[in-house]
C-alpha cells in the first residue's frame, strides 16, 4: 500500500498517448543548436515528405542518408519530447546500444563492447564528446541533457576521426548556440515521487550579426523511487542542477570564435545498489557454498526491486566544470578549426556492501579529475574531394581520493578464522585509491574522393601514442581502525607504459540514385592499455577491434520512407574486462570475442498526419577465447568463459513508435505511442540468470497540445506496465558471503508539462 500511494498519489489525468518526436532528425552543429530540424516538410505539390537530415559525424556537414556510418541522430525537441534527461535513457532510441549505471558511474554499451566500471579511473570504449571535447570520466557522463541542440550516436570503431577510446563507437552532443534574434524557451514539468524539473534558456545578439549570447539552466528534483527499509530514507532519489553560457564572436564573416562554460552539482541517495540475490549459491563448481553474511547474522533484505535494506545508506555527489573554446577560420574551400577543452571535477560515493540490513562493510570513494584538450583540424571542401587532417593532445590526472573499504573487525577475525573478543569497531581493512596521469598525442588524416560520378573512395589513418603513469595506495589491514581521518598508505609507483597503434579506415560508398546509397568499409578501433587503481597489479594490454562493415541507405516513396540497413563483422582482441575478485576491481585481457550483427532503422510517413518509426538489432557476440577469473566460481584460480555472450549484448533489441497528429484552428494535438524491446543480456562473462536481465519490452506514451503562440502542454507515462529491469550487476567479496547487488531503471514515471519558447 505504501508503494501505491507515493506511485499514484500525483497521477494527472493522461490519456496514453504520444507527442510528436523526430527520433531521428538533427542537424549541423551550428545550425541544430539553434533551430531542430523537423522530421517532415511540405513539398512543392503540397504533400508531406521527411525533412532531410544534416550531421558532423565525419567532422564536416553531410546529410545522414549519404554518410557510410551506421548513426542515430535525435535533436533537442525529440529528447526534450520523450522525457529524456540523461545518456542512460536515449538507450531506448539507439538500435545495439545499452546504457546503465553503478555507483554514478556511466556503463555505455554499443555492439556488445563497453564497460563494466564500477571505481575511478576506468576508461569507455565508447567515446563521449560534448561539443567536440572527449569527456574521459565515466561518472561526469549523466550530467544532465538540457538545451541540447543535437545527439548523434555513431556504430563501430571510429579509430581514424575520435581516436582514443572510440572502439565501440561514439556520440556526439551539441549544445544549443545563439541565434541571430532574442529566442528561448522555458518549460516546468511536475510528476509522480514529488517530480520537478524546471529548465530554461535565453539567448540572442548583444551586437548584431558580431557579438552573441545564450544563457541556460535546469534544476531535476525528485524523491526516491524505493526505499531503503533499515533507516526508511529515499533510495534513487535526484537533486541535481546546472548552468551553461555560450559566447559567439563573429568578428568578420571568415572569423567564428565560440566559448562555452558549464556547471554541474548534484547531491542524494542516486547511486543505490539493490540486492539480486545470494551468489555463493549459484550451483556452479568452484561456489563458496554459503549464503550472504547478512542472512547467518540474521539480517533481512527487501522483496521490491526498487528498494534496498542497508544498515546505512548510499551517498552520491558530484561537482564538474568545463570550459570550451571553439576558433573556426574559414575561406573558400579551405577551413581551420581550433578546439581547447579544459574539465574539472569532483565526486564523492558511499556504498553499504552488505546487500542486506546489517552494517558490515561500505565503500567510500572518490574521483578529483582535471583533463585538457587540444585538437587542431584542417578542412578542404571543394568539388570531388573533401579532406579533413589534424593533431589532437589530451592530458589528464585522474585519483581515487579517498578509496577504502572499512569492514567489522569481527566479521573479518570470523572469515579468517581468528578468534575475536572485545567491542566491534571498523577496520581499515582494504585501501584502494592512487592516481593515474595520461598524457596522449595523435595525427590523423581522412580524405574522401568521388573518382566517378556516384563512386567515392575514403581512406583515412590515425596515429595515437598514450603514456600512463600510476600510483597505487594500496593495502590490507585486519586490526587498525578506520576513521575518516586515516590517512592513506604510502604510493606504489608502477613503471610508466606507453601503448601505441595505428588505425586505419578504408571504405567505398555508390550512390545508386539521388536517394539511394550503398557503402562498405574496413576500418580498426583502439583503447589503450593502462592500470588499475585498486590494485597494484602490472599495466593491462590495449584491446583492438578491426570492423568489416556494409549497408544501404535509402529514402522511398517521394521522400515518406527512410530507410537504414547495415552489417558487421568484428576481429576484437584482447578485450579488457572488469571484475570484483575477491576485494579487488581488475581489468583482465579476454583472449579475443567474435561479434557480428546487423541493424535496420526506418521512419515513415504513411500519410500526412501518421509518423511510424523504430528499429531493430541482431547481434551475435561471443567470447572466442577467454580464461580468466570469475567472480562466482571464486573457489577455482580461472574458469573457461569461451562460448559465452559478453557483457550487455542482447541478440534481440529495437524500439518502435507511432505519432498521430491532428491540426487544429490555433494549433495541434499529437498523439505518440513507443515501445522499447530486448532479449535476455548478461552483466558478467560467467553468465548466470541472477546476474543477468530478461527479455522485457517498455512501453511509453505522450499527448501534448501544442499552440499557434507558442506554448504547448503535454502528459505523459513512461514505463507504463511498471516492469523493474536490472541495468548493472556485479558480484561482491566472499567476506561478505558474494552477494551478487546491482542499478535499476526506474519504475513508471508520469507527469504534466507547461512550456513556451519564443
Amino acid at each position: 500500500m505504501r508503494h501505491f500511494i507515493k506511485r499514484y498519489a500525483m497521477l494527472p489525468c493522461v490519456s496514453l498517448a504520444a507527442i510528436s518526436i523526430s527520433i531521428s532528425s538533427a542537424q549541423a552543429q551550428d545550425n541544430a543548436a539553434s533551430t531542430p530540424t523537423p522530421v517532415s516538410s511540405v513539398d512543392q505539390a503540397g504533400a508531406a515528405t521527411l525533412q532531410d537530415i544534416v550531421v558532423t559525424a565525419e567532422k564536416r556537414n553531410t546529410n545522414i542518408q549519404k554518410t557510410p556510418i551506421s548513426i542515430t541522430a535525435l535533436n533537442g525537441d525529440a529528447l526534450q519530447a520523450a522525457q529524456i534527461r540523461n545518456l542512460t535513457e536515449v538507450k531506448s532510441l539507439v538500435p545495439a546500444m545499452q546504457m546503465g549505471e553503478n555507483d554514478g558511474y556511466a556503463q555505455i554499451t554499443i555492439r556488445g563492447i563497453g564497460i563494466s566500471s564500477i571505481v575511478p579511473a576506468a576508461d569507455s570504449a565508447v567515446a563521449l564528446n560534448v561539443n567536440e571535447v572527449y569527456v574521459s570520466r565515466p561518472i561526469a557522463q549523466l550530467t544532465g541533457l538540457y538545451d541540447v541542440g543535437s545527439l548523434e550516436a555513431l556504430r563501430g570503431p571510429q579509430g581514424t576521426l575520435y581516436g582514443r577510446n572510440a572502439t565501440a563507437g561514439s556520440i556526439n552532443i551539441a549544445t544549443r548556440r545563439p541565434t541571430d534574434t532574442w529566442s528561448g524557451y522555458g518549460r516546468v514539468t511536475v510528476g509522480n515521487y514529488a517530480a520537478v524539473n524546471v529548465e530554461a534558456a535565453v539567448g540572442g545578439p548583444i551586437i548584431d550579426d558580431v557579438l552573441l549570447v545564450r544563457v541556460a539552466g535546469f534544476i531535476d528534483k525528485h524523491d526516491g523511487f524505493g526505499t531503503n527499509i533499515v533507516t526508511g530514507n529515499p533510495v534513487s532519489d535526484k537533486n541535481a542542477r546546472g548552468i551553461r553560457g555560450t559566447l559567439v564572436f563573429n568578428p568578420t564573416s571568415s572569423l567564428k570564435a565560440t566559448i562555452i562554460a558549464d556547471y554541474y552539482k548534484e547531491r542524494d541517495n542516486g547511486a543505490a545498489l539493490h540486492y539480486f540475490g545470494p551468489a555463493g549459491l549459484i550451483n556452479l563448481p568452484g561456489n563458496i557454498g554459503v549464503p550472504p553474511v547478512f542472512v547467518s547474522q540474521g539480517g533481512y533484505t527487501t522483496t521490491d526491486l526498487q528498494d534496498t535494506a542497508a544498515g546505512r545508506d548510499s551517498k552520491f555527489e558530484l561537482r564538474t566544470t568545463s570550459v570550451t573554446g571553439i576558433l573556426e577560420w574559414s575561406r573558400g574551400a579551405f577551413g581551420i578549426k581550433s578546439i581547447t577543452g579544459y574539465r574539472d571535477q569532483n565526486s564523492r560515493t558511499l556504498t553499504p556492501l552488505d546487500g542486506g540490513s546489517t552494517d558490515n562493510a561500505f565503500y567510500l570513494a572518490g574521483e578529483p579529475a582535471h583533463q585538457f584538450s587540444e585538437e587542431l583540424q584542417f578542412h578542404y571542401d571543394q568539388g570531388r574531394l573533401h579532406l579533413t587532417a589534424g593533431l589532437y593532445y589530451f592530458k589528464e590526472k585522474d585519483a581515487s581520493a579517498p578509496g577504502v573499504s572499512p569492514f567489522k573487525a569481527s566479521l573479518l577475525a570470523q572469515f579468517f578464522g581468528v578468534p575475536y573478543t572485545g567491542p566491534d569497531y571498523f577496520v581499515d581493512f582494504v585501501e584502494i585509491g592512487g592516481t593515474i596521469r595520461t598524457t596522449a598525442k595523435a595525427a590523423f588524416g581522412q580524405a574522401t574522393y568521388e573518382i566517378l560520378d556516384g563512386l567515392s573512395l575514403t581512406a583515412g589513418i590515425r596515429y595515437s601514442d598514450e603514456r600512463k603513469e600510476a600510483e597505487n595506495n594500496f593495502a590490507f589491514n585486519l586490526t587498525q581502525p578506520w576513521t575518516p581521518s586515516t590517512p592513506q598508505p604510502p604510493a606504489i609507483v608502477q613503471t610508466p607504459q606507453s601503448f601505441k597503434s595505428t588505425t586505419p579506415k578504408v571504405g567505398i560508398q555508390y550512390q545508386i540514385d539521388p536517394r539511394t546509397m550503398i557503402y562498405a568499409s574496413y576500418s580498426k578501433g583502439f583503447k589503450s592499455g593502462g592500470f588499475d587503481v585498486t590494485t597494484p597489479a602490472p599495466a593491462f594490454r590495449p584491446e583492438k577491434v578491426t570492423d568489416y562493415e556494409g549497408g544501404l541507405k535509402t529514402t522511398l516513396f517521394d521522400n515518406r520512407l527512410r530507410l537504414g540497413i547495415s552489417g558487421f563483422y568484428y576481429d576484437y582482441t584482447d578485450l579488457q574486462v572488469l571484475q570484483v575478485i575477491g576485494t579487488q576491481v581488475i581489468t583482465a585481457n579476454a583472449g579475443a570475442a567474435r561479434i557480428y550483427g546487423g541493424e535496420i532503422e526506418f521512419t515513415a510517413l504513411p500519410t500526412p498526419e501518421l509518423q511510424l518509426d523504430g528499429a531493430v538489432s541482431l547481434l551475435h557476440a561471443r567470447y572466442r577465447s577467454y580464461i580468466g577469473p570469475s567472480s562466482v566460481q571464486v573457489l577455482l584460480p580461472t574458469v573457461d568463459f569461451s562460448g559465452h555472450r559478453l557483457n550487455n549484448a542482447p541478440d534481440f533489441s529495437g524500439h518502435a513508435g507511432a505519432t498521430y497528429t491532428w491540426e487544429l484552428g490555433r494549433g495541434s494535438v499529437a498523439l505518440r505511442g513507443e515501445a522499447e524491446f530486448a532479449s535476455r543480456f548478461y552483466f558478467t562473462p560467467d553468465n548466470v540468470d541472477m546476474l543477468s536481465q530478461h527479455g522485457f519490452v517498455k512501453g511509453n506514451a505522450f499527448l501534448t497540445y501544442t499552440s499557434s503562440q507558442g506554448w504547448h502542454a503535454t502528459a505523459f507515462v513512461r514505463n507504463i506496465s511498471d516492469i523493474d529491469t536490472k541495468v548493472s550487476g556485479n558480484v561482491n567479496t566472499p567476506v561478505l558471503g558474494s552477494p551478487a547487488r546491482g542499478a535499476v531503471a526506474p519504475p513508471r514515471t508520469f507527469g504534466l508539462e507547461l512550456g513556451y519558447k519564443f
